[in-house]
């Protein structure tokens, strides 16, 4: 029988089948890893991806691959430039990302889990005037594509000079073309114990809160990568405030004001829709007493705050905050002088777009009635050169004013009883009301200024001994420009007023700078048009570029008055025959040669 040669194994032929692939797998897996951790720890990778994008720049310390599907980060940061000087910038101590190596090769860093630890956002608007490239964009622009991303330990949020801390984590999807799009999809961010603060300042202590939002951000017709418009989502959030201090600085009229006090709670639930508020977003807040001193006296009042945006029926959204201060005391060095029950601020406005200023503003003013208010208690910022003897005065306002149209008005009035004061030998009396105009009214560190006020006089009197001079005269002045300094207490401004005749003038400078009496009754003029600067304190009343003008009177110059002292230098023409006057401590001089030239030698002020 012939001699058969032995059968190899049936295992064999199997095992030389699969180990051949085997070895082409280890090949193509070892040389997949050879080329992404020469990328990686070359920079090369950096290179390409920043070379090919002109506003997008991309850094990391450190970058290794035990996987060709898995990429480990130290100090990644991704950073996007915008025009007008803007850009957004992401920051993360540690990132591990499951990535598409092939992907690379289409321009494309695709991965379908991230994993960040420590994750820092700026965010810096630039100029919103400024124009983006021309053209289609940055041919070819890398696109980053990242799924399933998780944040562990938020660092800081940070826009314009606005940065938050305290948010634990957040999960999303992020989806960039530098220059063309940003589309962030599911975004949910919880907010932990923090802080928000505007230029170093805190703000607010977070408490708790959550966010949800999505971002579809296009180039616009300008070219510019508009994020805001692109914005949709919902905020909630509770925060405790330490002070109202840093808010003051976002209202002109407080910018500068010594304001204390005013700790409480805000909460939240806000809602956007392409970037703008919608309805059912509400803001709700309430604090301990605002406290803002002023000179000699302060303002003390508690604080509630409502804000909300409501549908109209046309479809269009508007809204609207109410800020309400109650009670409001006004206190002086022995107590207090003056409570109104209520102060109310109303805006009310189109609903507004995120970083834009609102439009079609309204706004309401109301201060009820408060109690009476013993003028004797000016006598020790007056006196000695004016003593109130008696009188009370009453602070009201009601106002509506279109903000961005200029119209309505927006007004605090004083008014009085009868009030008596004593200025030097003479009784003054009459009823007083001081219409302030509150859109001019701003506080300030030191002063008060309250341009375009009105101070109107009834039933006005003045009366030397036991005679009067004067009685039933009614006048009003208004002051284009005003301000009270507070410490010390002067009131000055530049001041016009209209009269009826020149009766009350004539008596006070008859007496005050001892005028001839025959010129007294030449000066009672009809229809009386005043105008000049005024300073009022205790040191007494300084009157400069005096001009008064009426039916047959044309009066120019300068009068200081302080207690029993007066000095004037005066250019009166009657009927249009000058005369100059001059008074001092040593009497009354009268200039009847070449009275106007010497005037104008006096005080260096050219008469026409």
């Amino acid at each position: 029988m012939p001699t058969l040669s032995p059968t190899p194994p049936p295992a064999s032929r199997p095992s030389s089948r699969w180990r051949r692939p085997l070895l082409w797998g280890l090949g193509v897996f070892l040389v997949l890893e050879v080329i992404l951790n020469g990328l990686l720890a070359t920079g090369l990778l950096e290179t390409l991806i920043n070379r090919a994008s002109l506003s997008l720049h991309v850094e990391w310390d450190r970058a290794w691959s035990v996987w060709p599907d898995s990429i480990q980060v130290r100090a990644l940061k991704i950073r996007n430039e915008e025009a007008g000087g803007g850009y957004w910038e992401l920051a993360m101590e540690s990132a591990e990302l499951d990535l598409s190596p092939f992907a690379l090769l289409g321009l494309k860093v695709q991965a379908e889990h991230v994993d960040v630890e420590g994750l820092s956002f700026r965010l810096h608007p630039g100029d919103p005037g400024a124009r983006g490239p021309k053209g289609p964009g940055e041919p070819p622009p890398w696109e980053l594509q990242l799924k399933g991303v998780r944040v562990h330990g938020v660092r800081e949020l940070a826009v314009g000079s606005l940065r938050l801390t305290g948010v634990t984590d957040a999960t999303g999807e992020l989806t960039l073309v530098p220059g063309h799009r940003l589309t962030v999809n599911g975004a949910r961010v919880r907010l932990g114990e923090g802080e928000l603060t505007r230029e170093g300042n805190v703000v607010a202590h977070v408490e708790k809160g959550t966010a949800d939002f999505d971002i579809d951000a296009r180039r616009d017709a300008e070219g510019r990568l508009d994020v805001a418009s692109g914005l949709g989502g919902r905020l909630q959030v509770s925060t405790t405030l330490p002070s109202l201090t840093t808010f003051q600085r976002w209202v002109p009229q407080l910018a500068e004001a010594e304001l204390e006090g005013g700790a409480g709670r805000l909460e939240a639930d806000v809602r956007l829709k392409e970037g703008r508020f919608t309805p059912d977003s509400r803001l709700e807040g309430s604090g301990s007493p605002i406290v803002v001193p002023l000179g000699l006296v302060r303002v003390r009042a508690p604080w509630r705050l409502h804000g909300e945006v409501r549908a109209n029926e046309d479809g269009a959204s508007r809204a609207g905050l109410r800020l309400v201060l109650s009670p409001v005391k006004l206190e002086g060095k022995h107590g207090q002088l003056l409570e109104t029950s209520e102060a109310t601020v109303s805006l009310n406005a189109s609903a507004p777009r995120l970083g834009e200023p609102p439009r079609d503003v309204h706004a309401e003013l109301h201060v009820a009635a408060s109690n009476p208010l013993e003028l004797r208690v000016l006598n020790g910022w007056l006196a000695p050169a004016i003593q109130v003897e008696s009188g009370q005065a009453r602070l009201v306002a009601v106002s509506h004013a279109d903000v961005a149209k200029g119209r309505g008005k927006a007004s605090l009035e004083v008014s009085t009883d009868d009030v008596r004061a004593r200025w030097g030998g003479m009784l003054l009396g009459a009823r007083l009301v001081l219409d302030v105009d509150a859109r001019k009214l701003a506080l300030h560190r030191d002063t008060v200024t309250f341009a375009g006020s009105r101070l109107l006089l009834r039933n006005a009197t003045v009366q030397k001994g036991d005679k009067p001079q004067v009685h039933g005269w009614e006048g009003t002045l208004s002051f284009p420009e005003a301000t009270l300094a507070l410490s010390p207490a002067v009131l000055s401004g530049r001041f016009a007023g209209s009269f009826t005749n020149a009766a009350p003038f004539v008596a006070l400078l008859t007496d005050k700078t001892g005028l001839p009496q025959v010129l007294s009754p030449l000066l009672e003029a009809k229809n009386l048009e005043l105008s000049g600067t005024v300073s009022l304190g205790s040191g007494g009343v300084k009157m400069e570029k005096l001009h008064v003008q009426g039916e047959g009177l044309e009066l120019r110059g300068k009068v200081e008055l302080s207690g029993a002292s007066t000095q004037a230098v005066m250019l009166v023409k009657v009927r249009s025959l000058p005369l100059g006057v001059e008074v001092t401590s040593e009497g009354v001089h009268l200039q009847i040669l070449h009275p106007t030239s010497w005037y104008e030698q006096k005080l260096g002020e050219r008469v026409d």
